[in-house]
């Protein structure tokens, strides 16, 4: 698996199985600030349909 760094143009590559762990704090944080977000969102617009 070939990852690339978008702003330094790095390139690492490793197993899939490596990238997991190197990043699998990374992931959980993204993806748990992601579905904050989206719960905000949706309570959101509900409250202002009414």
């Amino acid at each position: 698996m070939i990852v690339k760094n978008k702003l330094t143009k790095e390139k690492l590559d490793i197993p899939y199985s490596e990238f997991r762990k190197k990043f699998a704090k990374e992931i959980q944080d993204a993806f748990e600030s992601y579905r904050k977000t989206q719960l905000n969102i949706l309570g959101t617009s509900k409250m202002t349909t009414h």
